[in-house]
């Protein structure tokens, strides 16, 4: 996955003269140091009821990691996203024997 970035706005009304100004320069850093849209998106709160043993499966990897169990969750979904979709197909089927 590759980031793109953005080339920062320059304000059209300050002339070019080779050397930014100190305006100019104070404006492309605090351009650059701001994230992309979609990375900064707020999160949306989601009520689902999940089986014991995924809670205990998402308990020991936060306990084991030191992570949260949302980041471990994350973690689970982005897995999930870069799977083919064969092997998710055999991972669904398996875990309706759970």
């Amino acid at each position: 996955m590759a980031i793109q970035l953005k080339k920062p706005a320059v304000a059209a009304n300050v002339p070019q003269t080779g050397q930014p100004s100190a305006t100019e320069k104070a404006q492309f850093i605090a351009a650059g140091e701001r994230r992309p849209n979609h990375y900064t998106s707020k999160t949306t709160p989601t009520t689902f009821r999940l089986p014991q043993w995924l809670i205990d499966i998402l308990e020991s990897e936060a306990g084991r990691t030191g992570h949260n169990k949302t980041d471990i969750l994350k973690a689970m979904a982005y897995g999930y996203s870069k799977t083919d979709e064969g092997q998710i197909n055999v991972w669904l089927l398996e875990s309706k024997k759970m």
